[in-house]
């Protein structure tokens, strides 16, 4: 039994365009603790917000990798399903001449 392989081209550009915009965040947010010291009213709450903000900060540097890594396997499929689907239609207009 054959099964024909169908790729949805603009689901993976749609992920594609999605990752982008998923680093450009990750990438472009930054923590404002500093400025929100005077606001916490407590020692403890800004010493545990200041120890969340390391700790994100350093996944969120993590995850940035993960997110980029995945763009380019993404990126990379594309790339390959559009490089076989030329060779297929080059070898079906051979056959048929």
């Amino acid at each position: 039994m054959s099964k024909d392989l169908g790729v949805d081209y603009d689901y993976l550009y749609t992920i594609k365009h999605d990752l982008k915009t998923v680093r450009r965040e990750f990438k472009s947010c930054s923590s404002h603790q500093e400025d929100m010291h005077d606001e916490y009213g407590s020692y403890f709450v800004s010493s545990a917000m200041d120890e969340f903000t390391s700790n994100w900060n350093d996944h969120r540097k993590e995850l940035l990798k993960n997110i980029e890594g995945v763009g380019k396997l993404v990126e990379q499929s594309i790339e390959n399903f559009e490089k076989l689907d030329k060779e297929l239609a080059e070898s079906n207009k051979r056959k048929k001449k």
